[in-house]
């Protein structure tokens, strides 16, 4: 039987076939992102997609594709050993002479070991009759026996060799491995309409012009000093610390310019606002969202649009809001990880509401930008409340950054007035009774206590949020909490009870917040979701703080809640001006003014973290095992058999 050259069982696609694909969503990438590599490493890339598959001419792997296929005739083999994986193979068409004398041994080696490792895959020795088998099989892919040279092992980069690391870990050989991966997987996708890449512009206009637009036509043209800073500032790595409500989102999206950029938010909910803030506000279409539920969103009766999934799985999008472990786990260094880190390396990302992270993801952060600025990628870290031992764990990273000068003044002073309860129990019939005239926000530690006192308070202008719903209530709730949060055009008085969810970058501006204890950061989140545009002259407070300890310290960091609570008793029946604010931060989240800080298992984890994956190679842990890691416990969502049944009976 003659070798047919397949390289995939589906549509019969063969090599040359799955080849040109290859090329093609080069080319789409050169010509977008044309200055992200010098020329020798974009000839190399493009040498390596025509490379990376010549392996599976072999019989054996032919054979396979024949079976699945259920041809009744076979390639004859020349032995019955186990086959080896085809990117092992690959390289045997690579001449290893020809390419040192041209680029150099290094580049030579990046090469060759990109080929090599394109899969995940257990390295296998290649024998005699491999070699020979090849030989014999060249010709239905138009070359002869000499296109076959044996390659030495010295060529391919090991993360064991001290000497390889360096390599492994340069920007040349990310990208091209990286890209290589991507190229293989968007053409291995077989999809219309979804490419490597898209154009930056729609309609002629990037994100940062279509904010420029908004920012002219009704606001007078007028730039917010946190905007403007940021888009003369947009070259660099920043830190902006600036107060709710100072037009933060826009600044960054002025910062991306003409770039590709990925946004990142804590909370599901918030990127899901973000999205449609991106659509609806913005209007720019072509970002899109990114996270464990972006199917199901694609899928829902709103988008009906599984395309835009496939397109934002694949980061093809110039604007993508997404989670940080789609994009972090690149700390892992695992099997593959060069995929992500390469799409980074020309790439913005914006982490919006650090300290919302727990100390453990904060370090997969800090890392991940040391090894995002390494290979080209650029940050922005934009939040409220930026604790300062950051910085310092960024200067041990050597991660270069530009930070701010001075706090960006705001145009309103005092939004809050605050009232410490030393009590385990909320004023219910307070709450109860300025339920019924204004906008009341209660935020609890617990999704048990959210619930205890959503049935102690529940009528008809109650309501409860949390993460346990199933998603098409979660969202419809969402949704409601946005509308009744948006104090523009809306009077309605009522009580909604959450917990955490709705701390960050959701914009709602309720009235009152009664909310339990927490750590700083966390508790001037939830404060900015109460008179977030707003100055508050009143007498009595707006903010009543419950202390009764609840979510110590599984939920809290008990050490961060003491030395809040101590920090918080100074401005007791006082407003706290969004200077106070920014005092207190620097009072707990510094070692210059909280030596104590350094004990605490806050900095502990932040630092052995750090020091963990520091001491991880390239290449050693498969990437199935990195989600469980990296968000450290494994979520299982459930229905309850009469829910789901009732579910089925309606469909």
């Amino acid at each position: 039987m003659e070798n047919k050259s397949l390289a995939k069982t589906e549509n019969e696609k063969t090599i040359k076939q799955h080849t040109d694909d290859l090329i093609y969503q080069y080319n789409i990438l050169k010509s977008i992102y044309s200055d992200i590599m010098a020329k020798v490493d974009w000839d190399l890339l493009k040498d390596a997609a025509a490379y990376h598959d010549l392996g599976k001419i072999n019989s054996k792997f032919q054979n396979k594709l024949y079976k699945i296929l259920k041809y009744l005739e076979t390639l004859p083999q020349l032995d019955n050993e186990e086959e080896v994986p085809h990117n092992f193979l690959s390289p045997l068409f690579i001449d290893t002479k020809r390419y040192e004398e041209e680029y150099g041994v290094i580049r030579t080696k990046i090469l060759l070991s990109a080929v090599y490792y394109h899969h995940d895959r257990e390295e296998k020795q290649i024998s005699e009759n491999d070699i020979e088998d090849i030989k014999k099989q060249v010709k239905y892919i138009g070359m002869t026996e000499e296109n076959v040279k044996r390659y030495s092992r010295k060529y391919i980069l090991k993360a064991s060799n001290e000497n390889d690391i360096e390599i492994l870990e340069g920007k040349e050989y990310i990208q091209i491995k990286g890209l290589l991966n991507r190229l293989d997987h968007i053409a291995s996708l077989d999809k219309k309409g979804v490419n490597i890449e898209e154009e930056i512009k729609e309609n002629g206009k990037n994100v940062s012009q279509k904010v420029k637009d908004i920012i002219e036509n009704e606001y007078n043209n007028l730039l917010r000093p946190v905007q403007r800073y940021m888009m003369e500032n947009s070259d660099k790595n920043l830190i902006v610390n600036s107060y709710t409500g100072s037009g933060k989102t826009e600044a960054a999206l002025l910062w991306i310019g003409e770039n590709k950029a990925f946004y990142t938010l804590p909370l599901k909910v918030s990127i899901n606002a973000m999205y449609k803030r991106m659509i609806e506000k913005i209007g720019y279409h072509k970002a899109l969202l990114l996270h464990s539920d972006a199917y199901a969103y694609y899928a829902s009766e709103e988008e009906n649009d599984l395309n835009k999934y496939d397109r934002a799985k694949k980061m093809s999008s110039p604007v993508i809001m997404t989670t940080i472990d789609q994009l972090f786990k690149v700390v892992f260094r695992y099997r593959g990880y060069e995929e992500i880190l390469a799409t980074l390396s020309y790439s913005k990302i914006i982490i919006d509401e650090i300290q919302m992270y727990s100390p453990e993801l904060i370090a997969y952060i800090l890392l991940g930008l040391s090894m995002i600025t390494k290979v080209g990628g650029k940050f922005a870290i934009i939040t409220a409340t930026f604790p300062p031992i950051l910085y310092d764990f960024m200067d041990y990273l050597k991660i270069p950054y530009q930070r701010q000068e001075e706090q960006f003044r705001p145009h309103i002073m005092n939004r809050h007035k605050i009232s410490i309860q030393e009590a385990q129990e909320f004023n219910y019939e307070k709450i109860n009774e300025l339920g019924k005239r204004k906008k009341v926000l209660v935020i609890v530690n617990t999704i048990k206590k959210a619930q205890e006192i959503y049935e102690k308070l529940k009528d008809n202008h109650t309501h409860l949020l949390h993460s346990h719903y199933l998603k098409q209530d979660r969202n419809k709730l969402e949704e409601m909490i946005l509308e009744f949060g948006n104090k523009e055009g809306n009077d309605e008085a009522g009580i909604w009870i959450s917990t955490q969810i709705v701390e960050a970058s959701l914009d709602i501006d309720f009235d009152v917040l009664f909310t339990e204890m927490c750590a700083i950061d966390s508790l001037l989140q939830r404060m900015g979701r109460v008179y977030r545009k707003r100055e508050y002259i009143e007498k009595e407070p707006n903010v009543y703080i419950l202390d009764n300890k609840n979510g110590v310290p599984y939920i809290i960091d008990s050490d961060i809640y003491h030395y809040t609570l101590k920090e918080l008793r100074k401005y007791n029946n006082q407003n706290l001006s969004e200077e106070c604010k920014q005092k207190m931060i620097k009072h707990i989240f510094s070692l210059e003014e909280n030596e104590e800080l350094k004990e605490s298992k806050y900095f502990k984890k932040i630092k052995n973290t750090i020091k963990q994956l520091e001491n991880i190679r390239p290449n050693q842990m498969p990437h199935k095992e990195i989600v469980e890691k990296f968000r450290n416990i494994q979520n299982v969502s459930l229905i309850p058999d009469n829910i789901f049944n009732e579910l089925e009976a309606k469909r």
